[in-house]
């Protein structure tokens, strides 16, 4: 008869091969031949079955070898072990959400998405196996090794990334998920893949756990109207990640101006979003700048920044609630033919989603004379009401300054405001003829310590190239 160690190494020679089946027979046939003590207290048999079991998607029965030889899963265990156990965790967890892609390209998960108009049910049952990795992420970060901290990086990734990916994620989940995970624990080392993009291979660094936390746990706070930690929580984030990925600093502080609107301060909420808009040109942004206008009785400038939201880039299936925002406003300036039109709209692109239609909206229609519009209408009232937009684009571009710079022209301009000034450099504005820049200025560069506000300086503005943003890049200070 073959020893224990004969035994375990020949499991771990065909685990080796890749004959994983062949592992589990050797296992069945052979396991008489010593005590369930011996087999349990053997670090090498325990892990290798484990990961067969694994190899072969046998995960319940993975879970039920743990079950029958008593194998305990706490910080007294052997790492090996741990480990094994971990992945098994990995896999039975992907499986049972393999309806959700894994794309290589991250930004897709952090991009902010305007899906508020659809109903949120943010009730669940916490499964056991969402209990049993919460149990196993601590006691991984205890160990402290390359091999756990990967597994906790991968277990962590999989829970987070497999909801958010869903149609409709539960963020009660994230958010509870979140909480069960300290992320001072969690590494801050960013990795980097390789992506295609425009027809070229290019690298792309990826955030870390430590910034990943943050992102998922301020989204799910703000989903959840937890304003009061999610504006303590998105501050803390800006002070304490060093590298932002996928324009987490942006979201961070929009975060920030939601929480504050939320939490009744609209003024200051209206500055920091009309900050961030100057960064970042989402439609979504422009929306709510607009609902804030509105609240404020600004109509022309609720209006302005309403029709500059319904012309930027995304899918007008997005915008419905910006469709009601727009007939508000008409309908207060006295407009209710096109009020009703554009609450119409609303109505009918829910309908051709078949998604619900809300109360509220009904409520506003029903206080109009006009005939209803039947859904046969959609087309050609979305192209109605696209040149009534669009009218409004060919208006600014006739109001602009005709004035025309070269490329290489440089300019003079004061700085009116910093964002930040640490040990990243320094970031702001820069107002010149009317108009604002935005530039950023390197730590190491030898005039970023003399950039404060109010000192003149000459810049030049670097255009959007091969997908590149505008960039403004201050060539020298101007003596004063």
């Amino acid at each position: 008869m073959a020893s224990l160690f004969d035994f375990s190494r020949q499991i771990a020679d065909l685990k080796k091969e890749q004959r994983y089946s062949e592992a589990l027979s050797h296992f069945k046939e052979n396991k008489s031949n010593f005590s369930k003590e011996q087999l349990s207290n053997n670090e090498y048999v325990v892990s290798d079955i484990i990961s067969c079991l694994r190899y072969t998607n046998q995960f319940d029965a993975g879970f039920q070898f743990l079950k029958i030889y008593d194998i305990k899963i706490d910080d007294s265990q052997k790492e090996r072990i741990l480990t094994a156990y971990g992945w098994l965790l990995w896999s039975k967890y992907k499986a049972e959400n393999e309806n959700t892609s894994n794309s290589d390209d991250e930004t897709q998960f952090f991009d902010e998405d305007e899906d508020d108009f659809q109903e949120q049910n943010f009730y669940y049952d916490k499964n056991e196996l969402i209990e049993r990795i919460e149990t196993l992420i601590p006691i991984l970060l205890g160990l402290n090794s390359d091999f756990s901290n990967t597994l906790v990086s991968n277990l962590f990734s999989i829970v987070l990334k497999s909801e958010k990916k869903k149609p409709a994620p539960n963020w009660q989940l994230v958010n509870d998920f979140c909480s069960q995970i300290n992320p001072t624990m969690l590494s801050t080392d960013c990795s980097t893949i390789q992506v295609e993009r425009k027809g070229r291979t290019q690298d792309m660094e990826l955030a870390s756990d430590f910034e990943n936390w943050y992102a998922y746990k301020t989204k799910a706070l703000m989903k959840l109207g937890e304003w009061q930690e999610c504006f303590d929580t998105s501050k803390e984030a800006l002070e304490k990640i060093e590298n932002f990925h996928y324009s987490n600093d942006v979201w961070f502080s929009r975060r920030v101006a939601l929480s504050k609107k939320n939490l009744g301060n609209t003024e200051d909420t209206i500055e920091e979003l009309e900050t961030i808009l100057k960064r970042k040109r989402e439609w979504f942004i422009q929306k709510e700048l607009a609902e804030l206008y509105f609240e404020k009785d600004d109509l022309v400038a609720a209006f302005k920044m309403a029709i500059d939201a319904i012309n930027n880039f995304g899918p007008l299936e997005f915008k419905v609630d910006l469709l009601f925002l727009i007939a508000k406003i008409l309908n207060k300036q006295g407009k209710s033919d096109l009020a009703f039109k554009h609450l119409s709209l609303s109505k009918l692109v829910r309908q051709d989603e078949e998604w619900k239609v809300p109360q509220k909206l009904f409520d506003e229609l029903n206080q109009f004379d006009q005939s209803e519009i039947p859904l046969s209408e959609l087309k050609n009232l979305k192209s109605e009401l696209k040149k009534y937009w669009n009218g409004f684009n060919k208006n600014d571009e006739n109001q602009k300054t005709p004035r025309h710079r070269n490329n290489s022209d440089n300019l003079q301009g004061e700085i009116t405001k910093l964002l930040h000034d640490n040990e990243r450099g320094k970031d702001g504005f820069i107002k010149s003829d009317n108009n604002e820049f935005y530039f950023s200025a390197s730590p190491n560069w030898h005039l970023t310590s003399e950039l404060t506000i109010g000192k003149k300086v000459v810049f030049k503005v670097i255009p959007a190239t091969d997908g590149k943003k505008e960039q403004t890049r201050i060539l020298k200070l101007i003596d004063q």
